[in-house]
């Protein structure tokens, strides 16, 4: 059981950083123009296609705690549960929401500019509204996303179940990243939560780290419980009193 949920968690790490980057890759030209909407009307299908990919990473990485839930709650129910909240549930709700508004731009666009002058300004602020709550979005899903990075990694941490100098990178990792939204909600120029922002070294650890992690956990799997060697630790492994 342990190795084949090493696998996927790793697997599904991969699946989510894969399709963010090329999500990025498709949306980030398009986003960062001054028309956005006139950007977005015409190349349409590629921004419903990185639309698309937030979906999968959203997903992906939503299902990772899942996974890690039969392993955790051997160890600590209650923070178990709080990775598969924080990491699963309030996660995908956040990439729902953004997904959503992503959409919604996408319709915006298709109504066009060939109105009076009155309802294209209309059109402007309401695309201009979108976008905003979409950063303010992110914002949110990254504090949940390194909330419940926490929560893991100091599981694994607990459990051993990784070295303790790759879960302990993810933690402090973690702690950077819960920084970096606070710090741009916080800042009158709200610097954008990417790794080529002026908050990029915020997050480079964690990112960089989750790929080692990845990879570790496919080529390596998940370490095995220590073998009890006490009665005490006996009796606790079995349940006997």
């Amino acid at each position: 059981m342990y190795r084949k949920t090493a696998v996927m968690v790793g697997a599904l790490f991969i699946i989510g950083t894969v399709s963010g980057v090329l999500s990025g890759i498709m949306i980030s030209p398009i986003q960062n123009t001054p028309e956005t909407l006139t950007s977005i009307s015409t190349h349409e299908t590629q921004w419903i296609l990185g639309t698309l990919l937030i979906l999968v990473m959203g997903f992906a990485l939503a299902m990772i705690p899942v996974l890690l839930y039969p392993v955790f709650k051997k160890h600590n129910e209650v923070l178990a549960l709080g990775a598969v909240l924080f990491r699963g549930v309030l996660e995908a709700v956040c990439y729902l929401a953004i997904v959503m508004l992503m959409l919604l731009l996408a319709s915006a666009s298709r109504i066009g500019f060939g109105g009076s002058t009155a309802d294209a300004s209309a059109l402007q602020i309401s695309g201009a509204l979108l976008i905003s709550a979409g950063d303010w979005l992110g914002q949110i899903l990254a504090v949940v996303f390194s909330i419940g990075a926490l929560i893991i990694y100091f599981l694994f941490y607990q459990t051993r179940l990784i070295p303790r100098w790759l879960s302990g990178w993810g933690f402090v990792g973690a702690m950077l990243y819960f920084a970096a939204p606070l710090m741009s909600m916080f800042s009158p120029q709200h610097p954008a939560l990417s790794l080529g922002s002026p908050l990029g070294f915020l997050m480079a650890p964690l990112a960089l780290q989750e790929m080692v992690f990845a990879v570790w956990l496919i080529v390596k799997g998940f370490s095995l419980p220590p073998v009890p060697t006490t009665k005490k630790q006996i009796f606790a492994t079995t349940g006997v009193q």
